[in-house]
C-alpha cells in the first residue's frame, strides 16, 4: 500500500504536467464545465440577481458629485437615500456619503458613477 501512494501522487502530476504541455492549460473543476452557446454558470449568492453590470451603472450614474448633493447609493442590495458629505478628486472613490438615517460609521465612498440622482427610483 506504501509504494501506491508515490505512484499515484506521480501519474496525477504527470497528467496535470501533459494536459498543460498539450496547450490545454489548466483542466477545469466539476462543474465549471461551460458548454458552446449556454450562458455563464449562475452565481451561489441570490444577492448576485440584483446587481447590475458595470456597464448599465456607469450609463445611469452620475458624472459628477459635490458636497451637500442629495444622491442614492447601493448599500447591502438596496438603494438608499444619501448625502454627499466629502469629495476628494485624488482618491479612487472621490465621493463620500453618509447613508440617511444610518450611523456615521456607515459612512462609505464611492466613484460618481456609483451613485445615482435622488430623484430616479431603481
Amino acid at each position: 500500500m506504501r509504494r501506491a501512494v508515490p505512484f499515484v501522487v506521480a501519474f496525477l502530476s504527470a497528467t496535470s504536467a501533459l494536459a498543460q504541455g498539450l496547450g490545454m492549460g489548466p483542466l477545469p473543476g466539476p462543474g465549471l464545465v461551460q458548454q458552446q452557446g449556454q450562458p455563464p454558470p449562475v452565481s451561489a449568492f441570490p444577492t448576485d440577481v440584483l446587481r447590475e453590470p458595470e456597464d448599465q451603472m456607469r450609463a445611469k450614474g452620475l458624472k459628477e458629485c459635490k458636497v451637500g448633493d442629495r444622491v442614492l447609493a447601493s448599500h447591502e442590495g438596496r438603494w438608499m437615500s444619501a448625502q454627499v458629505i466629502e469629495v476628494n478628486e485624488a482618491a479612487q472613490y472621490p465621493c463620500k456619503v453618509h447613508l440617511i438615517g444610518r450611523p456615521p460609521t456607515s459612512d462609505t465612498a464611492f466613484s460618481a458613477w456609483m451613485l445615482r440622482p435622488e430623484t430616479e427610483r431603481p
